[in-house]
């Protein structure tokens, strides 16, 4: 006689062809113990079955999709489970075993548990599939010095073509209060200031600015990516300060993309002009011209230019990423930050493969990787821990 819970062990390690012969005997007793039993078991591996069972117990979510979970479980009848579909099955194959044994011991007389008894399955992370995976949306959060917070979302900036305008003080004679603006992973905001200077930032990046600028200059502290078209005003230069650099414009517009997990920081020019100083000891000034981008080399302190497309590098404030020669290393870090999903490289080697094309900034997640799969020799599966797998074909 087994306890159920080892029952639940052998029938999770069946379905995903992982159980071994030893394992594969004691099943099999309990199997011709009951006929019970071995009707159980094969309504398990049944789809149609898991799906009634689905809708009754209601053991997942229902606004997953059945029909992905049937499919899944025939697969397993049809052939031998690949080690890849073993790991996306796994979370799907734990929820099922785990509830479908309780509720069927729950109607049968308890069994004894062996002396080699083992530890009950435990489902420690909600299953979900690729097409849980959403693109991001127009949100953010704005803190006071009072450490204040309020959301923000499209009903003050975004896509409608709203924006969203910082108040100046309540008072004149009230210093200028210090903001930060923050659009966390999944998300994008544009903002004017109160200069008429428009800022857009995109996900996982921070602004920080006065509500009402000085007489005397502008200034704001940016991390992360953000893309200006600062309004002229020669009276009161306009300085952007980021990672290891700080940017003077004189009225243009620019990309600044300063994440600290990256190598660099890369500022590129579209319109007008703007330069480029350390953030240290005092230097010289470098100056950019239209089409040229700067990239501060964080190990080495080096400055490089190289002559870029600007309308590539802006391609996520027109909704869609542009892969001009970029590593997948890159790529994937800006689709992680957009549509908020964690990934690891089944092979390193696979970081360094470089890309060229485009994909729709809203397009759902699955069309997305499909766009890259279909051009670049590389397969992207969902792991039970809910991370995405990137491994060559």
């Amino acid at each position: 006689m087994h306890h159920e819970s080892y029952i639940s062990r052998l029938i999770y390690r069946h379905l995903i062809g992982t159980i071994t012969p030893e394992e594969e005997t004691l099943l099999r007793q309990w199997l011709d113990e009951s006929e019970d039993n071995r009707l159980f078991l094969d309504s398990l591996a049944d789809p149609s079955a898991l799906t009634d069972e689905h809708h009754t117990r209601r053991v997942v979510d229902p606004l997953r999709p059945a029909r992905d979970m049937e499919l899944r479980i025939a697969a397993r009848r049809r052939r031998s489970l690949m080690r890849r579909a073993s790991r996306i099955a796994a979370a799907v194959a734990i929820l099922v075993i785990a509830a479908g044994t309780a509720w069927h011991f729950s109607r049968h007389t308890r069994l004894d548990a062996p002396a080699q008894d083992v530890s009950p399955v435990a489902v420690t992370a909600p299953y979900m599939t690729i097409d849980d995976i959403s693109a991001g949306t127009t949100r953010a959060t704005i803190t006071n010095q009072a450490g204040r917070t309020i959301a923000l979302s499209a009903g003050e900036s975004g896509r409608d073509g709203t924006t969203h305008f910082i108040p100046k003080a309540s008072a004149e004679h009230m210093p200028p209060q210090q903001l930060c603006l923050e659009v966390p992973r999944g998300g994008e905001f544009k903002v004017i200031l109160e200069d008429s200077t428009v800022v857009w930032l995109n996900s996982e990046s921070t602004l920080r600015y006065p509500d009402t600028f000085s007489d005397t200059e502008r200034r704001v502290a940016v991390t992360g990516e953000a893309y200006f078209s600062v309004s002229k005003d020669p009276s009161r230069p306009f300085y952007v300060e980021s990672e290891g650099q700080v940017i003077r414009v004189y009225g243009t517009t620019f990309n600044v993309r300063a994440y600290p997990d990256e190598d660099a920081t890369y500022t590129t020019l579209e319109t007008g002009s703007i330069s480029l100083a350390r953030d240290t000891a005092p230097s010289g000034e470098i100056f950019l011209s239209k089409g040229h981008q700067a990239i501060l080399d964080h190990s080495s302190d080096r400055v490089s230019m190289a002559v870029v497309d600007p309308a590539a590098v802006t391609s996520w404030r027109h909704g869609r990423f542009v892969f001009d020669d970029q590593p997948l290393e890159r790529i994937m870090r800006d689709l992680s930050r957009w549509y908020d999903f964690r990934y690891e490289f089944a092979d390193d080697s696979l970081r360094s493969r470089v890309f060229m094309g485009g994909i729709p900034r809203y397009a759902d997640f699955r069309t997305a990787i499909q766009v890259l799969e279909n051009c670049g020799g590389i397969r992207f599966t969902l792991t039970p821990d809910n991370k995405i797998l990137i491994s060559g074909l």
